[in-house]
């Protein structure tokens, strides 16, 4: 067996074009495909890591008076929904704080989720080590204790075995170690390092305005989800009878755990997926064409040695082995690729939703290999086939050089599927390079250079006494702003063209829509008084926030965008005017400062939309962002504010630090990940079509050897040599590109989600793209040709 194999792989190695073309067009087709799929498989496949994870649900609260869809839900609400509901085993909540933890020798910062009652329960992942929170720790004064993710118990504990005898110190408080989670439950968050149980007090347990809790619902067996969103909606409007002033006018929005996770990424994984699956039929075709043109090229000597007495079941038996000889290399090169493909994925792929669980699929992999296997197998037994069936003499006549050859329909077909397909990829690739092009020359409104931003840990249980964190807040900008090299500082409750802007309510005052009850409603955010100047947003009218507060009587300051001007304000100055708000019951008034331009606080691909810079109200966010203008590269200052913080608070640890066009940056790499992806595809595929064009046509000049030599010795010129070969192989390739645009027309709409002006028609791409396409058609095309014209006439008449 071993010399039989040994023997095939000399007699491939003979044809060295051949056997590298096959294998490289297998590696290709099964190591992309399989990498891709596993991308598919453990973000949108596979269940959640949570037993019976599809009866997780996810609540929220929607009022459409208001305008609020999908609200977070508020404690009483939990506890109310739990007891009153008859669709679900327990409802619970949750949310994170950045805290500091000091158990080792410098402070920090982990995310903690502060649980409700029930929490581990309600999502059934038993613990890695230890246990999960019991009733009478879940109440205010209750024991202090925590259970950690088994991530960071690696990380701070070294995996010590005995860890539930330890503690872990939060602030100034010892919390003894319980439990373990294993490293698949990240629940609320994936960054999750320790659970706290929430210990309320009585007032923000029975407050029903304060929604913070990311709220999950574990259904019953045999409740399905609509039913038991209709159950929640008859609970909330009991609720809505009994609390009217809070609680009317809100309904229940029921969701899967799973689409709440994955939802936002589906439709672009799909469309990387159905990429990957054109190169995979790329690939199939670009084998079968190949064998059949081997095929053609042995259908002779088969039939020869079929008459001379071989046996069928030899000959089929040889090209089988030679089949699987070209299957193996291609199957180990395509595994070896998925590989690498799967883990480069997962790094390139970070802030994709469960992107830490992608691995190589072994069922895809199996899938894809059996396939181009079968691909290789069955075309490469074609000769065999048609050698043994038909007579010796119709075999000699069809095969020799002394003919022109059949028209060779199946591989002209074959080549051209592949253009089309081809083209198809080209386009996607081309759109969503002119979107990443058209995001990158997008104004934010801002200046980010020589910017550092970073964060320092605080808990928002610190906002009960908004007086202390504002002089905290406060004394923090003084320090940063006298430490050399720094030219000013600020802070904001959310980065500016990657955050998520508070919604808020207000009326202007004085205005007809006042007197009607009318709601407006405008994005917020809070800023210090420098912000502008830091971020070098100018204004347009006005002026910046106050250096110093107003006293209690008069209206707080605010400053507002150009889109607030326009949209409010489009006939008159909106300096002076005054807005209304009613925030927990009370009643806050602002007047309008300035007017700012327009900054893309939702990112590149989003429109400014109104905003309202509130100045100074740093008593509401314990954390926000600090914003650090540096006279030399921000980097280098990184560290030597970390010792300005460390020398004024010791135990908050400073974290996401680093130079705001950095952190810009990231917020593209989901966009440029698709982008490299179907590039990559679009690549790969218009190489293994111009592999497949240059087979078939190379094939083509070898069947018409004795005629091309014929016609030069008559007196053909080179360049109609030339014309006729080109002839045979632009009919195929303009074939493939008319049918390749009109599917692409077709399936570019789907795109149309991912795109940033850029029409899903954009007369750019369709138009640069068959010109790409006929380059490299030509470029695959021309070395055929040219073996064409350069036959000598005597040789290839000598040929039978």
């Amino acid at each position: 067996m071993l010399g039989a194999i040994h023997r095939t792989y000399r007699g491939l190695l003979k044809h060295p074009t051949y056997f590298l073309a096959v294998v490289v067009t297998l590696m290709l087709g099964i190591g992309a495909n399989s990498a891709i799929f596993s991308v598919i498989d453990a973000v949108l496949l596979r269940p959640l890591p949570y037993p019976a994870s599809d009866r997780l649900m996810q609540l929220y609260q929607n009022n459409s008076a208001k305008k609020v869809k999908k609200s977070n839900i508020a404690p009483s609400a939990v506890e109310d929904w739990n007891r009153m509901s008859q669709s679900f085993t327990g409802v619970t909540g949750a949310y994170t704080d950045n805290l500091t933890e000091t158990t080792g020798e410098l402070p920090e910062k982990v995310v903690c989720g502060i649980v409700a009652p029930r929490f581990f329960p309600v999502m059934g992942t038993p613990p890695l080590l230890g246990r999960g929170f019991t009733m009478g720790e879940d109440q205010m004064n209750g024991p202090a204790v925590a259970v950690i993710s088994e991530r960071f118990w690696r990380r701070r504990f070294n995996s010590d075995p005995n860890v539930l005898a330890r503690n872990v110190r939060i602030r100034s408080a010892s919390l003894g170690v319980i439990g373990v989670m294993p490293e698949s439950f990240r629940f609320p968050a994936a960054d999750v390092d320790i659970w706290i149980p929430a210990q309320m007090p009585k007032a923000v347990m029975e407050s029903r305005e304060s929604r913070f809790y990311t709220t999950v619902g574990r259904l019953r067996s045999g409740v399905n989800r609509a039913s038991a969103q209709a159950d929640l909606n008859t609970v909330q409007a009991q609720l809505g009878g009994q609390y009217p002033a809070t609680d009317a006018g809100w309904s229940v929005e029921v969701d899967p755990l799973k689409e709440e996770t994955v939802g936002g990424v589906r439709r672009s994984l799909w469309i990387l997926f159905g990429a990957v699956s054109l190169v995979l039929l790329i690939a199939c075709s670009n084998v079968a064409c190949l064998m059949l043109v081997r095929a053609s090229q042995r259908e002779r000597d088969v039939a020869v040695r079929f008459s001379l007495g071989a046996r069928r079941s030899q000959l089929v038996g040889e090209l089988l082995l030679e089949a699987v000889c070209l299957a193996i290399p291609g199957g180990v090169l395509g595994l070896t690729l998925s590989m690498w493909g799967s883990d480069l994925f997962r790094q390139a792929a970070a802030k994709l939703p469960r992107a830490d669980e992608i691995h190589l699929d072994w069922r895809i992999v199996v899938f894809t290999l059996a396939l181009s296997v079968l691909t290789t197998v069955l075309f490469g037994l074609i000769p065999a086939f048609q050698g043994t069936r038909q007579k010796l003499s119709s075999v000699l006549a069809i095969g020799t050089r002394t003919q022109t050859g059949g028209r060779q329909v199946v591989q002209r077909f074959l080549v051209g599927a592949e253009i089309a397909l081809a083209i198809v990829l080209l386009v996607g690739a081309n759109l969503l390079i002119r979107s990443l092009s058209h995001l990158g020359n997008v104004s934010l409104g801002f200046q980010p250079d020589h910017v550092l931003s970073l964060r320092i840990s605080a808990s928002w249980g610190e906002t009960g006494n908004p007086a202390k964190v504002a002089q905290r807040l406060d004394k923090t900008l003084q320090v940063f702003r006298n430490t050399p090299g720094v030219e000013s500082a600020a802070f904001l409750s959310g980065l500016p063209g990657s955050s998520d802007p508070y919604d808020q309510i207000f009326q202007i005052a004085g205005r007809a829509s006042d007197q009607a009850g009318e709601k407006l409603y405008s994005d917020m955010t809070i800023v210090s008084r420098d912000a502008f100047r830091t971020l070098g947003v100018p204004f347009v009218a006005g002026q910046t926030c106050p250096e110093t507060a107003p006293n209690s009587q008069a209206p707080l300051p605010v400053v507002v965008n150009n889109s607030f001007a326009q949209r409010f304000f489009p006939n008159d100055n909106p300096i002076g005017h005054r807005l209304l708000y009613a925030i927990s019951g009370n009643k806050i008034q602002n007047e309008i400062v300035g007017v700012t331009g327009d900054v893309r606080d939702h990112g590149y691909a989003a429109d400014p939309k109104p905003m309202i810079y509130w100045c100074g109200q740093s008593g509401f966010i314990p954390d926000p962002y600090f914003l650090i203008k540096t006279h030399d590269d921000p980097a280098s200052m990184a560290n030597t504010l970390r010792q300005v913080i460390r020398g004024i608070e010791p135990t908050r640890a400073v974290y996401a630090i680093q130079p705001l066009s950095d952190y810009l940056d990231t917020t593209l790499s989901e966009r440029r990940f698709q982008t490299l992806l179907l590039s990559l595809f679009a690549t790969t595929a218009i190489l293994l079509a111009a592999i497949g064009l240059y087979g078939v046509v190379t094939f083509l000049v070898q069947q018409r050897t004795r005629e091309i030599g014929l016609r030069v010795a008559i007196g053909a010129q080179m360049h109609h040599i030339l014309w006729e070969v080109f002839r045979q192989g632009a009919v195929m390739t303009l074939g493939g590109l008319a049918a390749g645009l009109i599917c692409a027309g077709i399936l570019s709409r789907l795109m149309a989600s991912l795109l940033f002006h850029v029409s899903s028609l954009d007369p750019v791409t369709f138009g640069i793209v068959p010109i790409v396409l006929m380059v490299v058609a030509a470029v695959a095309l021309f070395f055929p040709a040219r073996r064409a014209a350069r036959i000598d006439p005597m040789v290839a008449l000598r040929q039978e």
